[in-house]
């Protein structure tokens, strides 16, 4: 192309014939010079594969501990479940000086708000900063989790396992979402429009039902025996009759969007009803076996900090 010449342009002949003849190229094929032909240079497949690391904004002592300010504000808005506040802080923070630790911790608080595609942008971008970073795969891991992108997570929490593998909480959640994987799209509610995967609408710390199995509990026969004796207790009957008013009070069924609950239900009062709560309590005397089973089944991989770590 006349771009290069002498030695390097010879250099670079000797390059294209070893790399044909290796690899057995023939450049007179003209079909199979078509089909390895790339639409962008070399130097961009590079950029592209390998990113250059992020080299992190110079600030002063002052801003530094402005944004670190900013960081600690909003660690202590998400002791207090303002999430939205506490994302408004992180930003602030990473506008003045980006740091894979405010990245991390605005994931955090983007998971909290189901925000996960957030999660995961700021998961990677504190990556950027810190390849090292095993929370910051933990974070992800958490977000594709929910996402029901189990083999992403996997992925994300076996880096933060390699990363800290002294760290047990890595280990169990990457555990539980092999679990997730080897057991298969067993519950059909857990995806598809209308499911209830990862629940929108539910408070914050009700556990994800995209991962129940269903059919393993409704097929148990201590199960089912212990709904029918306590659906025949008149307090049992006065319980769900009240949880049925409220819902049907709250706008029902055909007032929400799919896979939502009506915003006006008190989800904690009804969790804390004494009926249900002696029900509970009272199966699980008689069945510890299959108690332990059902709280597997509504145990799944966690997020390992609330709130996120301080500098």
């Amino acid at each position: 192309s006349g771009a290069i010449s002498g030695e390097s342009a010879e250099s670079l002949s000797v390059a294209v014939q070893c790399l044909t003849e290796s690899l057995g190229v023939d450049l007179n094929d003209a079909a199979q010079s078509a089909s390895l032909k790339v639409d962008r240079p070399l130097q961009t497949i590079f950029d592209t594969a390998y990113p250059a690391p992020v080299v992190p904004k110079q600030v002063s002592k002052d801003e530094e501990a402005r944004a670190v300010g900013l960081k600690d504000q909003g660690n202590e808005l998400m002791k207090q479940n303002k999430y939205e506040e506490a994302i408004e802080k992180y930003t602030a923070a990473i506008d003045i000086t980006p740091n894979p630790i405010f990245y991390c911790n605005r994931a955090a608080a983007f998971s909290k708000i189901q925000n996960h595609d957030g999660a995961v942008n700021d998961s990677k971008d504190a990556l950027k900063l810190d390849p090292n970073y095993s929370k910051a795969y933990a974070r992800m891991g958490f977000a594709y989790l929910n996402m029901n992108q189990f083999k992403d997570a996997e992925e994300a929490y076996a880096a933060a396992c390699r990363l800290d593998p002294g760290n047990q909480n890595y280990k169990d959640n990457l555990d539980a979402v092999r679990e997730k994987i080897n057991a298969g799209p067993t519950n059909p509610l857990a995806a598809g429009p209308g499911g209830m995967a990862g629940m929108p609408g539910m408070p914050p710390g009700m556990p994800n039902l995209a991962g129940m199995d269903f059919s393993q509990i409704l097929n148990n026969p201590a199960f089912m025996n212990m709904a029918q004796q306590f659906m025949q207790d008149p307090n049992m009957q006065a319980a769900f009759g009240s949880m049925a008013e409220q819902f049907l009070s709250a706008g029902g069924v055909a007032a929400q969007e799919p896979g939502q609950m009506p915003a006006d239900m008190d989800i904690n009062a009804m969790m804390n009803n004494p009926a249900l709560r002696q029900m509970a309590e009272n199966f699980e005397a008689q069945n510890p076996e299959m108690m332990n089973q059902l709280r597997n089944q509504f145990r799944p991989p966690t997020d390992d900090d609330n709130p996120p770590p301080s500098i």
